[in-house]
């Protein structure tokens, strides 16, 4: 049975350092496959509260701004949701930023059905919330959204290239999801 058949709403989250493309492809995605994206949430939270607000319990009040706002875009979604991060990423934000995170991320595990993880091969650009200029400050932080990945044990896409590559890979990478049995 494939997402179609079952009416399971399949979930697709954008994952990888910061500048790597994310939201542009979420956006994309989401266009191709008609459909929506749930924003990320941390953007938002640092526009407001500065590049300061950074602390563990800021990071979990992220995570869960971003679980409000899937929720919300589940009700607009057709097949398959796009997400534009979720709580694993901001477990390493917090990690990285706070020093560690809080126990409520170890509990987190509500995954989506496949991540697609954004290599940090696209130029990094400076927007006045983006903290990793630096190539082995960005290095070390892909690294560390990619270990998480593994940790947790799920189901991801490395997405890599020029943008209109990264667009093909990710098309493909669905396609084959949705065609996919499900659980």
């Amino acid at each position: 049975m494939s997402a179609a058949s079952t009416g399971r709403l399949q979930r697709v989250t954008l994952f990888g350092a910061e500048s790597t493309g994310k939201t542009t492809l979420a956006n994309l995605l989401a266009r191709h496959f008609g459909t929506v994206v749930a924003p990320e949430y941390g953007r938002t939270y640092t526009e407001i509260h500065g590049q300061g607000a950074c602390s563990k319990q800021d990071m979990l009040k992220i995570a869960k701004g971003h679980l409000k706002l899937r929720r919300e875009a589940e009700r607009e979604a057709h097949r398959v949701l796009f997400e534009d991060t979720d709580p694993v990423i901001t477990a390493v934000w917090s990690d990285t930023l706070a020093g560690g995170h809080d126990k409520w991320f170890d509990r987190f595990s509500d995954y989506p059905d496949l991540y697609l993880l954004c290599d940090i091969d696209l130029p990094w650009v400076r927007d006045g919330v983006r903290y990793f200029g630096d190539p082995a400050d960005r290095m070390k932080f892909h690294l560390a959204c990619e270990a998480e990945l593994v940790k947790r044990k799920v189901h991801f896409t490395r997405i890599a290239g020029e943008p209109e590559q990264r667009l093909i890979s990710a098309i493909a990478a669905v396609d084959g999801l949705l065609a996919s049995p499900q659980k």
